[in-house]
């Protein structure tokens, strides 16, 4: 494989962060300061400034990291030859998604995936929409699956997943009696959010226009995952918009009911993309292609 040094370094350069490049490369901090230190001693060179809250490239470090993209470039080139050569997959794909993609959907999927080519190796990065699109263009990850809309013209997209929103409450809520509720009804009742980038937040946001402005409502916590957000509505704290995928078990078991919201459509969809087919190694290649071939999922 490549170089397991040039692999820290250029990790470290893409995330401008120690802690963040020992998360994606499931090492600890020391270990990926030690690699660093010992290829800064290599070249006789600083390739990084550090201070407490940001660390940045030296002008040595720009040089080398340049050089290192070439490097990781041609490697991803020459082992997608040698796969098509010897007609064998085996390899590494590095994925990212939003996280209601990584937990509620894409296991199953990866899963029959994974069957199908046993000798690749998955690894999968969940953050919020933002963050996902970042590790893509910065080279971390070479297939992002994140929701509707996709800011950058430099990138591949296609439809993967219809993802249907709801309101969801407590089951002893007054709305629990109502056929459906007006948007206007949600501006007086205390609001579960998710945090600033989550992509149903964004979503929600947009879906809701004039009717009922995200400053009318009544926002009594922000939390950073459906998993809290559900237990909030649970716990009787107010209400909340939520993927159905994320509260499937809670409605089965009656520990959330949905309410009809009316004359308001809270349906997404969700797209794979990538920057080209060429910056795709042949594992990921055959990950997008079935991908592909799974992108009309209503039925899961």
């Amino acid at each position: 494989m490549m170089d397991f040094t040039i692999k820290v370094f250029l990790t470290v350069a893409r995330m401008s962060s120690f802690t963040r490049a020992a998360e994606v490369l499931n090492l600890s901090q020391p270990a990926v300061t030690h690699q660093i230190k010992n290829l800064e001693g290599l070249l006789k060179a600083r390739l990084f400034n550090r201070d407490q809250s940001r660390i940045e490239l030296t002008n040595a470090g720009k040089i080398f990291l340049r050089y290192s993209e070439e490097i990781d470039l041609l490697y991803q080139k020459a082992m997608r030859e040698i796969h098509e050569s010897s007609n064998q997959m085996a390899g590494e794909i590095h994925l990212g998604t939003a996280l209601i993609m990584g937990k509620y959907l894409l296991p199953r999927i990866l899963g029959n995936f994974k069957k199908m080519y046993p000798k690749v190796n998955l690894s999968m990065l969940v953050g919020n929409s933002k963050e996902v699109l970042g590790f893509l263009e910065k080279g971390i990850i070479e297939l992002a699956i994140v929701p509707e809309p996709i800011p950058s013209k430099n990138l591949v997209a296609f439809p993967f997943y219809r993802d249907y929103l709801t309101t969801v409450v407590y089951p002893s809520h007054p709305w629990c009696k109502k056929e459906a509720i007006t948007v206007e009804e949600l501006c007086g009742e205390d609001f579960i959010s998710r945090e600033v980038g989550s992509a149903t937040r964004e979503f929600f946001q947009k879906a809701l226009g004039h009717s009922c402005k995200w400053a009318d409502l009544k926002p009594v916590m922000v939390l950073g995952s459906s998993e809290a957000v559900k237990m909030a509505v649970i716990g009787e704290m107010g209400f909340s918009i939520l993927s159905r995928l994320a509260i499937r078990s809670e409605v089965e078991l009656g520990l959330l009911k949905e309410v009809r919201l009316k004359d308001v459509s809270l349906i997404r969809d969700f797209f794979v993309v990538y920057k080209s087919e060429q910056h795709l190694g042949l594992p990921s290649l055959k990950l997008k292609e079935y991908l592909e071939s799974k992108s009309d999922l209503d039925h899961f």
